[in-house]
C-alpha cells in the first residue's frame, strides 16, 4: 500500500467488544475516547446517535479492493438486490466497506492521528467509536468505476445519480447529506439500509 494511504478495512489491533455487557461497553468506550483525545461532550452538540455492534453478520464477499466485508443478512440481501437493479440500468455499484467494529473504528482514528491529523480534523470525517453507523452492519460505503473512493467526486458519478433516484425504493438512504444535523462532512458515498423502510 502506498505511503500515507489508509487501509479502511484492515484488521483492528484490538479485539472486539463483548456487546452483551452494557456497563463494560460504556467503560470501554470511555477509555477509548480518553485515549484518543475525543472530547467528553462528543455526541451531545451536535447530537449524534450511538450504535451497537451488530452480532448477526453475513459474508458480503470482498470489497473492490479485495478485502472481506460483512453486513447484516437483511442489509446484504437488499444490497445485492440493489446492485442487480443498478446493473440492469447499466450502472455499477462497488462495495468499499460495510461493518466496522468499535475497535476497528478506534484503530482507524489512531492511524489518522499517527499521520499527523488533529483529533478535531479526524472527527469531522470519522465518527468516534460507538457512534459509527458502520457498527450496525447496515451502512455501506459505495464507489463507482472512474471516481476515487470516499471523495466528493462520487457525487458526479452515474452511480450516485442512480442511487439518488432509486436507493430509497431499495431501502437505502444517504446518511450524511450536505449540512447534515450530525455535523459530518458531506458523504455522498455513505448509504444505510433502513430495516423498516419497506414496512
Amino acid at each position: 500500500m502506498a505511503k500515507g494511504r489508509l487501509n479502511y478495512n484492515a484488521r483492528p489491533q484490538h479485539t472486539n467488544l463483548a456487546m452483551d455487557d452494557t456497563t463494560h461497553i460504556e467503560d470501554r468506550l470511555s477509555c477509548l475516547h480518553a485515549e484518543l483525545g475525543i472530547p467528553t461532550g462528543y455526541g451531545r452538540d451536535p447530537v449524534r446517535p450511538k450504535f451497537t455492534e451488530a452480532t448477526d453478520l453475513a459474508d458480503a464477499g470482498v470489497s473492490f479492493l479485495g478485502l472481506p466485508q460483512r453486513l447484516t443478512p437483511a442489509a446484504l440481501a437488499a444490497w445485492l438486490h440493489m446492485v442487480q437493479q443498478a446493473a440492469g440500468d447499466g450502472v455499477r455499484l462497488l462495495l468499499v466497506s460495510g461493518f466496522r467494529s468499535v475497535d476497528y473504528q478506534a484503530d482507524l482514528i489512531r492511524r489518522k492521528l499517527a499521520s499527523g491529523e488533529s483529533i478535531d480534523e479526524v472527527l469531522r470525517v470519522v465518527a468516534a467509536p460507538g457512534f459509527s453507523e458502520h457498527h450496525t452492519g447496515r451502512a455501506i460505503d459505495i464507489a463507482a468505476p472512474g471516481s476515487r473512493p470516499l471523495t466528493e467526486e462520487f457525487e458526479a458519478s452515474d452511480a450516485f445519480a442512480w442511487l439518488a433516484k432509486n436507493a430509497e425504493s431499495a431501502g437505502f438512504s444517504m446518511s450524511y447529506p450536505r449540512g447534515n444535523a450530525q455535523g459530518f462532512i458531506f458523504e455522498p458515498w455513505h448509504w444505510c439500509y433502513r430495516e423498516n423502510a419497506a414496512d
